[in-house]
This record gives structure tokens, sequence and C-alpha cells, in this order.
């Protein structure tokens, strides 16, 4: 176990300081606790060894750690039980050591009387604006249980649905690099030296145009690798300059959108997380114009987040929140009747739900149509590659016995 210095306060007010050890920061919070100390301050003390166990490189706070998080968090405020007495539990439960870290963080800023909302506000590489605004609207409104358990809705969604995106990009990336170190390896290595063999054993021979023209672009990567070496760092390096530009993110991301199959997923995964995210913080009790700034973040499009910015201007010029979403030609038909008979009937919330399993299940429906279109597509781009090499090796071979038969 590690050993902390620390410093401590006792119920007199006298300042104490030590070593101990213990397990953790929580507990040795509890063995303080039970000397009628409590703790202020504590960090590892230095030790001429080194405790390897207590080393983790690149380890990190995931999305899977959060979730892990607020479900604790949702049972302890659900329960009952004191605030800064249930995170010394989640504390001593936490696997990661960041995590560890982020929750005595929490716990001593609580103690020391600041609201859970402002304390998670001061880690926002863990906890982001979505989230903290969520808390701070459940706190103003005395249901920070029910703000927490829409939490938990909301980042198993996202975790599902970044489960299905890495599904759906996994095997079309798998074969395009397999097909990439093939390809590589047959035009840069084996079809040059079947041309040289063939050249070799008759120079008169006449090669056949398919195996020409493998052999030109073997020769053309062969000679000017380096240059497309170089034009494809550029491309990347030109690719990141733009994309974190406004107008080019606006750009790159429009252009996105009128990719056949890929832009209809986008654009709806786009939409779900609008329904998502203003379903939960409409739930949570925040105004509508707050709530609407932060969709223009979280949307994902950059194009999608600049049409939704008209949307939001005519919100605040008065307009009603359907009619404005209708005037940026971007959403769909059903989002615009569900929104506004949510603001007819008063039951904003139940329509974006409406709105939300509808687009749960297209998302669904985008991917499978995307993953069952591609399949025939790759199958037809492999089998005319692998049959233009097939013609391009034995085509010359059966020049080559040709002419050796015919020779006296």
């Amino acid at each position: 176990m590690p050993d902390f210095a620390y410093v401590a306060v006792g119920s007199d007010g006298n300042r104490f300081e030590g070593t101990a050890t213990a397990q953790s920061e929580a507990a040795l919070e509890k063995q303080l606790r039970a000397r009628d100390q409590f703790l202020v301050q504590a960090s590892l003390a230095e030790s001429d060894t080194i405790d390897l166990s207590q080393v983790r490189f690149f380890e990190r706070i995931s999305r899977r750690d959060i979730i892990f998080f607020t479900t604790q968090l949702s049972t302890i405020v659900s329960s009952g039980v004191n605030l800064v007495d249930g995170l010394v539990d989640v504390e001593l439960q936490a696997a990661k050591i960041p995590l560890k870290q982020v929750v005595a963080a929490l716990r001593r800023d609580i103690e020391g009387g600041l609201p859970l909302s402002s304390a998670l506000e001061r880690h926002p590489k863990v906890f982001d604006e979505l989230y903290v605004n969520i808390v701070r609207a459940g706190e103003a409104t005395g249901r920070v249980d029910q703000a927490l358990d829409d939490l938990v809705q909301q980042l198993e969604w996202q975790e599902e649905l970044s489960g299905r995106i890495r599904e759906a990009t996994t095997y079309p990336l798998m074969i395009t690099g397999l097909l990439g170190v093939l390809l590589t390896v047959l035009v840069v290595f084996t079809i040059p030296q079947f041309t040289r063999l063939y050249q070799n054993l008759n120079t008169k021979l006449q090669l056949p145009a398919p195996t020409r023209i493998v052999q030109a672009v073997a020769t053309a990567i062969g000679t000017n690798w380096l240059l497309i070496l170089a034009s494809i760092v550029f491309a990347w390096v030109y690719y990141q300059y733009r994309v974190q530009t406004p107008d080019g993110a606006i750009a790159i991301s429009r252009l996105i959108l009128r990719i056949p199959l890929v832009g209809d997923a986008v654009r709806k995964i786009a939409f779900s997380r609008f329904a998502h995210y203003f379903g939960t913080l409409h739930a949570a009790g925040l105004e509508v114009l707050p709530t609407l700034t932060l969709m223009e973040r979280v949307i994902g499009n950059p194009y999608l987040s600049m049409r939704f910015r008209s949307a939001v201007n005519r919100v605040v010029a008065g307009e009603a929140l359907s009619r404005a979403l209708a005037a940026t030609g971007e959403f769909p038909p059903v989002v615009i009747q569900m929104l506004s008979l949510g603001e007819k009937t008063g039951h904003m919330a139940k329509s974006l739900e409406q709105v939300r399993l509808y687009y749960d299940r297209e998302v669904d429906a985008s991917v499978k149509r995307a993953l069952s279109m591609f399949g025939p597509v790759a199958l037809i781009g492999l089998a005319s590659i692998f049959v233009l090499i097939a013609v391009a090796f034995y085509l010359p071979m059966f020049n080559l016995a040709r002419a050796l038969a015919v020779r006296p």
C-alpha cells in the first residue's frame, strides 16, 4: 500500500502533519476520522522505491467509467446517503487511479461547501458542459436524482451509438487496409519480378495490355514513392488545417452530408443527438434558450450546427421553435410535426421522446443499409482488382508458351 504525506485538522483546531500508509486517500481519511482528525491535504509520500503496481501508462477515464460514476452517484442521491460519505465509497470502488483522483477532488470540493455542479465544472476534461448543465438544472428544480438517471441513459445511449459506428466502420477499414497491403506487395514487388522474368526468357515478347498497365503503375509508384508519400502527408495536414477552421469544417461537413448512404446516416445521427440531448435537458428543467445554445455545440456536424444557429436566432426573436427549425430546411417534417405538437399540447418532453425513438430506429436502419450496400460494392471492387491482377500474371505466360510452341 502507498504511503501518504498528509495535513489534518483536529476537532480543537490544531494542525497535524505526518505520513500514513493507506489503500487510498479515502481510506486515509477514514483512519484520521477515527482519531477525530479531518483530512485537509494528502499526497503520495516520496520513496526511494517504486511500486510498479501503481505505475499505469496511458490510463484515462473512459465513457464507461463516467457511466459507472454517474450510476453510483444517482444511487447515492436517490437513497438519501450523505453525498460526501457516498463519494468516499465510490472512490474505494473505482478501479482506475485517475477516476479515484477526480472523485477525491469532488469530495473535497463538496465538503468545502461547493454544490455538486460547481465541483463537476472544475473537471471539464471528464464532465463536459452538457453533463454539468444537466446536474445544475436538477439542482435548481430539486430533481438531482432524476437528472442523474437521465444522464445515465444519455451516456449509455452514446456508448451504444459509438459501438454501432465502430462496428459499421471496422469491416470497411479492415478490408481497405488489407487490400492496400496486398496491392502494394503485388504491384511493387511481385509483378516487376514476373515482368523481368518474361523479358529475360524472350526479349521480343510483347506483354499484354493488362500487364503493361500494372507494370506502369508499379514503375510509377516505385519511382515516385517519396513524392506520393509527401503528397499524402500534405493532403492530411491540409485537411486537418481546413477542418479546424470554421469555414473549412462547415464545407467538409456539408460535403459529407452529400455522400450517398454515409450522409444520410450522419444526418440521422445528428438529429438523434438533438432529440436525446434536448429531451434530457428539457426533462431536467433547463430553460429553452440555454438548452438550444447547448444543442448547437453537441449536434456533431458543423454545417448542421450553423443551420441550427440560425433557428436559435429566430427563437430569440420570438418565433416558435418548430417554425424556426422548419425555416432551416434541414430538419425533416417528422421532427417539425412532433415539436409543433409538443408546443401546442404543452407535452414537449413526450414529443421529444417520440422523436428520439424514431431516430434511434432510423440510425440502426441507416447503419445496416450502409453495411448491406458496402458488401456487394466491396465484392465487385475486389473481384475486379483480382481479375486484373490474375490476367496480368497469366497472359504473359500464355503468350510465352505460344511463342515457344511455334519456335522451330
